[in-house]
């Protein structure tokens, strides 16, 4: 854990300097000029923002600097030269972000952020596309109707302090924005492992009409044997802007085929045979299909007042197979999603000291579900069979307020409330076991009662101050709504985790070529609770905290640098009276620490060259802590790009020295080798495109 006195002392350390240097300067300026003063009533001019831009900052087209925390953004710059088979990895470059890489097909990459883990047990961030929710009932999150060049930029919110999000947004959210600029855009690559890529892009403007068309399509097998996967996206934008308003439609189409997945294998397979598949995943599979269609509307009262409503449908829909080491045989997994929802904000800019913002969000989800593993004698084994409506509505309203030109702050408050109902019996259970059924009011929560804060403060033209706290919550998901054991048929009454964080850091920006952030944070859990197997069980009191530093720096016209790192404690404080043992252990899949590193070669205007180091720590597979820590790598990409009349020609490498990697799961909490799912990652690989670029 870390100490607070030692982390107290070293924030003091770096803060000193700037708070002496500071003070003499506004010691100085009022002696040079005590007039200012009087333009108290002019738009402060000074940036107060703590946001990290990896790429073009001309590119950052949203970027919410009302949060005073730890947010990063890429651009598309930074974007457009990345080729991935699932578009989650995409977000490797971010600080703090973890991916855990599954190899399941369909379902093989999830993100997670502020110490949480990545297995698919706990929903800890939203996940918006132009401002739309796009995680599935159980929180998990949905990006591969995207391909990078229909991206414009990610943004990465880590904390608690943001009020317009509730549901999943336990740890902070990721925000995507889709491009909607003029352009013409054409790309075809080829790379290892028969991968065959193209992706294409028209945006055009004539007059008052915007219309803007990607198209996205990607086949190949895998690094490992036993893989193939095929994947289509396409997205249209229709936009029409008014005297003081705009109209815009937007529709999205993708679709994932994995007839052959690899996945999980017993660890000595894993070590001695990493390109290979295990005899109990011969039959794994999957294929899903997403369609959204949104409606945005934004209405400009004035330069100081406006309205922005967005509604939209969707429909996730997968079907998977997959079979687990110590797992009887092959489950057969069926989720069919349809959310609607309806978002609102209202900003007003009272005056040029005093903003205001509410907002209005719904989001209902209608599920079905169906669970079904057939056991080693061919005997029909029904897990779960479920048809149930959950719906979350929260409302805001925040205010925000600049005193003096070297000082900021808005304070938030957040009420969310969740419903659930079953359309039908719920059924879980055995052949062996009579099935469960029940038919009844899933969830009703109490209002959860959310405060929000962030404060920035200008020490100098150099350094900025900043601070935030806030209270999220984390909510059971799934048949897990209805917290049954699907042993014994108990049903325990499991309410919504309450999550207080806060947060306090540094931005500089020492001068034009080097900036440097650094933070800690530190975020506390009541009535936590983890999914191991498909049951819920509740752990108790947690502890997350860490340690999080990034800079970037501009050496000459050749040569820039940009590099993170995130240290991260996670622990049980207290444990639920059912696992008393568990006091002061780690929480299961989560690194110790990550870190980035980059370097940009730029010889002549045609020429750019890029590299990027990856680091990850060990992590648990279990709150028992038991069968070792597993998960620590070290990966190299490069990439280099060559520019031409017509448009340029890339080549990606990927994990260039070849080395080993693994994401580890423990399918029960015994850490036993026998329980132990290992799923390899891929070896060195490439990638050569040619990109055209349309006048």
């Amino acid at each position: 854990m870390l100490q607070q006195k030692k982390i107290a002392s070293l924030l003091a350390l770096i803060l000193i300097p700037a708070v002496s240097a500071a003070a003499e300067e506004v010691m100085a300026e009022e002696k040079a000029n005590s007039t200012q003063k009087s333009k108290a009533k002019e738009t402060v001019s000074v940036e107060l923002d703590s946001v990290v831009v990896l790429g073009k900052k001309e590119q950052v087209s949203v970027s919410d600097k009302s949060l005073a925390g730890s947010v990063d953004v890429i651009t598309r710059d930074e974007l457009e030269y990345e080729h991935v088979t699932d578009t989650l990895e995409l977000f490797t470059k971010t600080p703090g972000v973890v991916l855990s890489r599954y190899s399941q097909g369909i379902v093989n990459t999830e993100l997670s952020i502020r110490g949480f883990s990545g297995d698919g047990e706990t929903p800890n961030a939203k996940l918006l596309v132009d401002g739309i929710p796009s995680n599935l009932f159980s929180g998990l999150s949905e990006l591969d109707y995207l391909f990078p060049t229909n991206i414009q930029s990610i943004q990465v919110f880590k904390g608690t302090s943001d009020a317009t999000t509730g549901l999943f947004a336990t740890a902070g959210n990721y925000k995507v924005e889709t491009r909607k600029d003029a352009g013409k855009q054409l790309q075809f690559g080829y790379g290892s492992f028969n991968t065959r890529e193209m992706q294409g892009y028209f945006g055009e403007k004539q007059g008052d009409f915007t219309q803007n068309y990607a198209v996205g399509y990607r086949k190949g097998n895998g690094f490992r044997e036993h893989t193939e996967n095929e994947k289509i996206a396409l997205s249209g934008r229709w936009q029409l802007d008014f005297d003081k308003s705009t109209l815009a439609l937007s529709a999205k189409y993708g679709k994932y085929n994995s007839p052959e997945a690899p996945g999980y294998m017993p660890k000595a397979q894993a070590r001695s045979n990493r390109t290979g598949v295990a005899d109990i995943a011969r039959n794994d599979s999957g294929e899903k299909e997403f369609k959204h269609l949104s409606l945005h509307y934004d209405y400009f009262f004035n330069d100081d007042l406006d309205l922005s409503l967005k509604t939209y449908w969707q429909n996730f829909d997968r079907e998977r197979n997959v079979r687990f080491v110590g797992s009887p045989n092959v489950e057969n997994r069926l989720d069919d999603q349809t959310s609607t929802g309806l978002i609102a904000k209202l900003n007003w800019k009272i005056n040029p000291q005093w903003g205001f913002e509410t907002g209005y969000d719904i989001e209902h989800q209608q599920v079905n579900q169906f669970n079904q593993r057939v056991n080693a004698l061919g005997v029909n084994v029904t897990r779960i069979k479920a048809d149930y409506d959950f719906t979350a509505q929260g409302i805001y309203a925040k205010l925000e307020n600049t005193p003096v030109e070297w000082l900021r702050w808005n304070f938030a408050l957040r009420a969310d409330r969740l419903d659930a109902k079953a359309n039908d019996p719920i059924i879980m259970g055995t052949n062996a076991v009579p099935a469960r059924q029940i038919n009844t009011d899933l969830y009703d929560s109490s209002t959860i009662v959310q405060p929000k804060f962030n404060v920035f403060a200008n020490l100098n033209a150099q350094h900025t101050l900043f601070a935030n706290a806030g209270r999220s919550f984390q909510t059971p998901t799934g048949i897990n709504l209805n917290q049954f054991d699907a042993t014994t048929g108990a049903r325990t009454s499991i309410d919504v985790a309450t999550n207080d964080g806060w947060e306090i850091g540094l931005k500089s920006g020492w001068n034009s070529d080097l900036n440097t952030r650094v933070s800690y944070w530190q975020q506390k859990a009541k009535d936590e609770f983890i999914n191991i197997d498909n049951i819920r069980r509740p752990i108790g009191e947690t502890l997350r905290q860490g340690l999080d530093a990034s800079f970037d720096y501009r050496l000459n016209d050749y040569f820039s640098f940009w590099g993170n790192v995130s240290k991260v404690y996670a622990k049980i404080e207290q444990p639920n009276p059912q696992n008393p043992g568990f006091k002061g252990h780690s929480i299961r899949g989560i690194p110790d620490h990550t870190a980035s590193l980059g370097l940009q070669f730029t010889p002549d205007p045609l020429w750019i060259a890029r590299l990027h180091i990856d680091r990850q720590g060990a992590y648990y597979v279990n709150e028992s802590n038991n069968g070792g820590k597993y998960g620590a790598y070290t990966l190299t990409n490069a990439n280099i790009d060559y520019k031409t009349n017509w448009g340029r020609v890339s080549l990606l490498a990927n994990n260039i020295f070849d080395k080993y990697y693994e994401y580890v799961y423990d399918f029960s909490s015994s850490g036993a080798l026998n329980q132990l799912n290992f799923a390899p990652g891929a070896g060195r690989n490439f990638m050569l495109t040619a990109t055209v670029d349309f006048k």
